[in-house]
């Protein structure tokens, strides 16, 4: 079993500005000591269009080639704004469309996993009628990975649908699927009001990637490395008695500022001081 420090350590890719190559982003990324990038796909059209662009999934897997540097997980939030448990048909239909095509998308540019953004329902009401359209969806986008290879892992979210690793444990078990599995964020899971050191083994060995950040009550967004809430080292430490063997990430947003990328090496050394014993 390899020791947490050893494992395969990715940087989330909106840490890095969207101007640079690809070639430049898996450089930075590198050099900074990650050992994997975590592309990310979002709502916005210069990221859904990628799904459907293979002159620039070529370019992708071309750097990720020269760089030595692989693709092992895919963030994907489009479907913050197209969610799988829409009460509205085209909104739900479109969701499983774009997750479909980014499941398409992971395979040709080799990820292993998919951690999306586990909602029934975004910024309107839930329902029991939309965790269940959620489920039926989910199951449709499961099938779709099943033949592809590709994990999909529920991220534990800002949302009382999946805000716990317990709850998303629900949904695994629901479906029973190898390619079903957990993507935890102990920043998250504080940030809502629990606690990730005694959520979080309820996962076991469904748990496919950590995606570390800081946050505050109710914050979960551009709080850098140390200066929130989360005990780093408690996770660690507590990943440690599992046994967890995974992926393991660090989610930043530099907002598109060239000096932000300071913090990428900053945020590395952080997170390796603090997994150094275990």
């Amino acid at each position: 079993m390899l020791k947490l420090r050893d494992l395969p350590f990715g940087l989330y890719e909106k840490s890095i500005c969207s101007p640079l190559s690809w070639e430049d982003k898996f450089s930075l990324i590198k050099d900074a000591g990650y050992d994997y990038f975590e592309i990310a796909i979002d709502a916005t059209p210069e990221k859904l269009s990628r799904l459907e662009n293979r002159a620039e999934q070529l370019q992708i897997r071309r750097a990720s080639e020269a760089l030595d540097t692989p693709l092992y997980t895919l963030a994907f939030t489009a479907n913050r704004f197209f969610p799988l448990g829409s009460e509205d048909v085209s909104i739900r239909a479109e969701g499983v469309r774009i997750l479909k095509r980014a499941l398409d998308f992971a395979t040709f540019v080799g990820a292993r996993t998919i951690n999306i953004a586990a909602y029934d329902e975004y910024e309107k009401p839930r329902n029991k009628n939309t965790e269940g359209l959620f489920l039926d969806s989910l199951k449709e986008c499961v099938e779709h990975a099943s033949i592809r290879g590709v994990i999909i892992s529920l991220e534990t979210m800002d949302s009382s649908f999946i805000d716990t690793t317990q709850k998303a444990l629900h949904y695994v078990r629901a479906l029973d699927s190898a390619f079903l599995q957990i993507g935890v964020d102990p920043g998250n899971i504080s940030a809502m009001g629990h606690n990730p050191i005694t959520d979080i083994p309820s996962g076991g060995g469904h748990i496919v990637e950590v995606e570390f950040k800081d946050t505050r009550p109710g914050v979960v967004r551009d709080i850098f490395f140390g200066e929130g809430t989360l005990d780093f080292e408690a996770c660690f430490r507590m990943l440690h008695e599992i046994g967890y063997q995974g992926f393991l990430a660090a989610e930043m947003w530099c907002h598109e500022d060239p000096a932000y990328h300071t913090n990428i090496y900053k945020a590395a050394q952080f997170l390796k001081a603090k997994m150094a014993d275990y």
